[in-house]
Formats: structure tokens, C-alpha cells, sequence
């Protein structure tokens, strides 16, 4: 075999024409701990970026203040809505009141004048 070349100890080299890890191991068996080491790099990475942007990894105190007040603020809506609901479902059979009430009206009208049709006239 010969010595190995001056490349970094973290990438792979050559040894005797062969391609080894820095262990003298095979790629095969290097590759696992390789894609291992890569992704607690590139976690180790995005931690790095959310701490530099202000976001933090561990919940605390206010997360959980935030997440309370979230769930708070959407019951609240939700039953403001049904409220609304509620509200609207009474204006409506009020409506449907005055209409029969109308209705019962122009039929006893329509008795005092039995020739008289209904929409004929325009405005």
C-alpha cells in the first residue's frame, strides 16, 4: 500500500488505488457514519439558524402563555359565531312571521275585492 496522500482527515482518500475512509474502511461501511455525521451537522446547522433569526428550540413560559391564548381567542370565536348564528336564525322566522302575517292580510284584501289581481299595477 502506499502512504496516504495529504487530503483532510474528513474526506475520503485514496489508499492503493482503492477508495478508503480516513479509518482505511471501505465506503460501504463508511457511509452510514457519514450520512449519520452529516445530518447532526446540518441539525446542529438549522439550530444555529433559528437561534441567529430569534427562534427558540425549547418551549417555555410564553410558548405556553402564546399557545393558551391562541386556543382562548378561536373557543371565543367559535362561540361568537354560533351566537351570530343564533341571532340571525330569530331574525329570520321574524321575517317569516311578518311575511305570513302580510300574506293572511292581502288574501282577506283580496275577499273585499274579488276582481282584483295582484301585481297588476306598475310603479
Amino acid at each position: 500500500m502506499s502512504p496516504p496522500s495529504t487530503t483532510p482527515l474528513s474526506s475520503p482518500y485514496h489508499i492503493g488505488g482503492s477508495l478508503c475512509d480516513i479509518t482505511g474502511n471501505m465506503p460501504e461501511l463508511a457511509g452510514p457514519i457519514f450520512q449519520v455525521e452529516t445530518a447532526g451537522r446540518k441539525r446542529e446547522m438549522q439550530t444555529y439558524m433559528m437561534v441567529l433569526d430569534g427562534i427558540e428550540t425549547e418551549a417555555d413560559e410564553q410558548d405556553a402563555l402564546f399557545t393558551k391564548l391562541c386556543i382562548e381567542t378561536v373557543h371565543s370565536s367559535y362561540l361568537a359565531v354560533q351566537n351570530h348564528v343564533r341571532q340571525y336564525t330569530q331574525f329570520l322566522t321574524l321575517l317569516k312571521c311578518e311575511e305570513d302575517a302580510w300574506a293572511q292580510r292581502a288574501s282577506r284584501a283580496c275577499c273585499l275585492m274579488p276582481d282584483y289581481k295582484p301585481g297588476s299595477h306598475s310603479f
